[in-house]
């Protein structure tokens, strides 16, 4: 059985989070600290009224400041805290997951769902579980939980998620869904699942929690949906390159995560044999790809861009005294030239100011480059750079999009910083700027396929997306 969330939420952090206090907080701490979150993210986030009105979070904002009557952890506080980021409807927004406690929960015995959901054309379907007694079976559309409708327990689970649209909230519960059930149902030992067959009737069956030793005394599911690996290059035929570069960062173990050294050298190795190879077409494979750092993935477009190109038209910064302290704080750990530069716009601007920064472009390689047909293959879990990668191709003609929809946005808040909450220790994370996609558009708006692919509501045994691109480049 897969349980992808763990990678994807520590893959979606932009930093670790600090260890939680076991500490309890007073009513009137966790009050000034709520305070504090909202009236922070007001003069340091651009655009944090943009998918949410003033007046909706304003109202919202005192609600839940009322209804702090009692103590809790910081652990507590951070959970129902991000209930009202996640209101913000903006991704980067957010209080990171706590991952680090439902990982000290699972080695304490702590039970999980023992099957996967995948959220597709607003069904909720049982894509692989585990081999137990009590009727589950992949395909099952499940319509309640716990008896409650689906529209209520998404609502409720997605609460505890940062995104901009229901669709990309969607697609990241259905990675955390283990977790985010433990964060609901903390001292369950089981949930009554009501599923819907091809019988039209309901059946109500009841699926255990199950420990990760008892998970482990069971068969794998008797249908295993295919994994994509971490990396791949190989050819396909005699003259199909295909490049699954995996996570824009450093994934060698003990690495520096932002050291490009290795990953350029594995990929520069790919391009060399597809060139030796004589192939004359590419699948860059950007599917189930969490993002990272464009000093990562521009060494990629550097091998077939035939023109200079910058990864944004426009980056605007909004200047704040909280962003420029915690870009002060990067720079005193060793940040890099980027920040360097933000510091030196930052003291030669005013507080509240949107300023522009102007990223130097980049620059096809010299020399050997990969001069056949570029396809780029991407999903609703390609999140982050690898939204904004696929976009740059896309606009610049580099290459030719296909697959499915992102969920995550081409024009998006990002540019993360974070401050921290003086009482409780919680670390906030932000974006401090808007970032509109090469052609201008500056409207959120996910990155649509030039070739939309059919794809299964549930993936099989063989990756369906690649072959059908496969098979569409030979017919061409």
């Amino acid at each position: 059985m897969r349980l992808t969330f763990i990678a994807l939420a520590l893959n979606l952090m932009a930093a670790p989070a600090p260890a939680q206090s076991s500490d309890s907080f007073t009513a009137d701490a966790l009050r000034r600290d709520f305070r504090h979150l909202y009236t922070t993210l007001q003069s340091a986030q651009p655009g944090l009224y943009s998918a949410t009105p003033q007046s909706v979070l304003d109202q919202r904002h005192a609600e839940m400041l009322h209804e702090i009557d009692n103590s809790m952890s910081a652990f507590e506080a951070s959970v129902y805290f991000q209930t009202f980021l996640s209101e913000i409807r903006i991704a980067h927004t957010r209080i990171d997951f706590p991952v680090s406690d439902w990982f000290a929960w699972r080695d304490n015995g702590g039970g999980a769902v023992p099957f996967d959901i995948r959220i597709r054309d607003g069904r909720v379907l049982v894509e692989s579980v585990l081999p137990l007694e009590n009727g589950l079976v992949r395909g099952d559309e499940i319509i309640a939980i716990n008896g409650q409708p689906n529209a209520l327990w998404l609502d409720r689970m997605t609460a505890h998620l940062s995104a901009d649209t229901p669709e990309f909230a969607y697609t990241l519960l259905e990675s955390y869904f283990p977790a985010v059930v433990w964060l609901e149902y903390p001292q369950a030992e089981s949930l009554s699942i009501t599923v819907r067959r091809g019988d039209g009737r309901d059946h109500r069956i009841n699926v255990p929690l199950l420990s990760s030793d008892a998970m482990a005394t069971l068969p794998e599911a008797p249908m295993q949906s295919f994994q994509l690996p971490l990396f791949d290059a190989r050819m396909i035929g005699e003259d199909i390159g295909y490049l699954r570069p995996g996570p824009f960062y450093n994934t060698d173990e003990g690495g520096n995560p932002w050291d490009p050294t290795s990953y350029v050298a594995r990929v520069d190795t790919a391009f060399g044999a597809f060139i030796a190879a004589d192939a004359d077409t590419l699948i860059l494979d950007l599917r189930d790809n969490p993002g990272g750092n464009n000093t990562f993935s521009d060494p990629i477009i550097a091998w077939f861009a035939d023109e200079a190109w910058r990864f944004a038209s426009e980056f605007r910064l909004l200047v704040s005294e909280t962003t420029t302290a915690s870009n002060a704080a990067r720079l005193a750990e060793g940040g890099g030239e980027v920040s360097a530069q933000y510091a030196e716009l930052f003291a030669n601007a005013q507080n509240g100011d949107t300023i522009l920064y102007d990223f130097p472009q980049a620059e096809p390689r010299e020399g050997e480059r990969f001069q056949g047909e570029v396809y780029v293959l991407i999903n609703r879990y390609s999140y982050s750079n690898a939204v904004t990668t696929a976009a740059l191709v896309q606009d610049y003609g580099f290459g030719i999009i296909a697959g499915e929809a992102t969920a995550d946005m081409s024009t998006t808040y990002g540019a993360m910083e974070y401050f921290t909450l003086p009482a409780t220790g919680i670390r906030v994370g932000y974006p401090k700027a808007h970032i509109i996609r090469p052609n201008g558009d500056d409207h959120p708006h996910p990155v649509t396929p030039d070739i939309e692919l059919s794809l299964p509501l549930l993936r099989g045994e063989t990756d369906a997306a690649l072959d059908q691109l496969v098979e569409r480049i030979r017919a061409d």
